[in-house]
């Protein structure tokens, strides 16, 4: 059976796991916070490594000169921040369940800080999983059209991110995302496409589709195709450095390539 991904679907499906969440913290209160405390110091440790390898990239956002101690500025400031709103987190929870005390001004606040981060960080979380996604699945599509197999479907969390970017009610969470770039998406999604196919229509696919719009130097997607280091990437499967490779930046950087490169999937 397929589930239908519209606007009520996917807010059912929050409301759902937000209810679940507050049952067992109410009925499982203290393994709830030990447990929650031990994902809160997790997430940090994996926040750290993640900004620690990855930090370059998001701090080019910033400045076109990033150093490396502004990396370790974001890994340790990051890793902080979630221990911070981890612990603070659980003494608001205890607030808001224990319903013989009230929750004053100072509570609701909170309430409504917390609530607004935990939106921004959930659908942060899935459209960037969605864009790895959709990598794999034009991988998956050249794979398809070698070997002859039906079509692939398109992936579940892809179709999550396109029905939150297309709905009026959810579209401006994407200029609060500061990891959202359509560009270098579709960027990576024709390097796994391109990659994955052999010589003749990997050419095929250069001069009949992509030669011919507008590009500046379109040669340099050929050279992107024709990469070692890039096919190797598609082959291990190893989406996310290939999203985060510098050598896309370096491609969308060169005169109005980026925004060439919104519109060419």
């Amino acid at each position: 059976m397929t589930i239908p991904l519209d606007s009520t679907t996917i807010i059912a499906a929050i409301g759902g796991v937000l209810l679940l969440a507050i049952l067992l913290f109410t009925v499982f209160k203290g393994v709830m916070r030990m447990l929650a405390l031990a994902i809160g110091l997790a997430l940090a440790v994996g926040a750290w490594l993640f900004f620690y390898k990855n930090g370059f990239t998001f701090v080019s956002f910033i400045t076109d000169s990033p150093q490396p101690w502004m990396v370790h500025v974001l890994a340790g400031g990051v890793a902080l921040l979630i221990i911070v709103v981890t612990i603070h987190g659980l003494t608001w929870i205890s607030q808001v369940l224990s319903f013989n005390k009230r929750v004053g001004p100072t509570g609701v606040t909170t309430t409504i800080l917390m609530c607004l981060l935990a939106l921004w960080l959930g659908v942060m979380g899935v459209s960037y999983y969605g864009d790895v996604c959709r990598i794999a699945y034009y991988h998956d599509l050249a794979e398809a059209q070698m070997t002859g197999a039906p079509q692939p479907a398109l992936p579940l969390f892809t179709k999550v991110k396109d029905t939150i970017r297309t709905n009026r009610l959810t579209s401006w969470l994407e200029k609060i995302d500061p990891m959202e770039n359509p560009a270098r998406t579709n960027l990576a999604c024709l390097i796994a496409y391109g990659c994955t196919l052999d010589a003749p229509r990997c050419d095929a696919l250069y001069h009949n589709q992509l030669a011919n719009r507008g590009i500046p130097h379109p040669y340099r997607l050929l050279d992107l195709f024709r990469d070692p280091g890039m096919r190797t990437l598609v082959q291990e499967k190893r989406y996310v450095p290939l999203l985060e490779n510098e050598r896309l930046n370096t491609f969308l950087q060169f005169e109005n390539t980026e925004e060439l490169m919104r519109n060419i999937l």
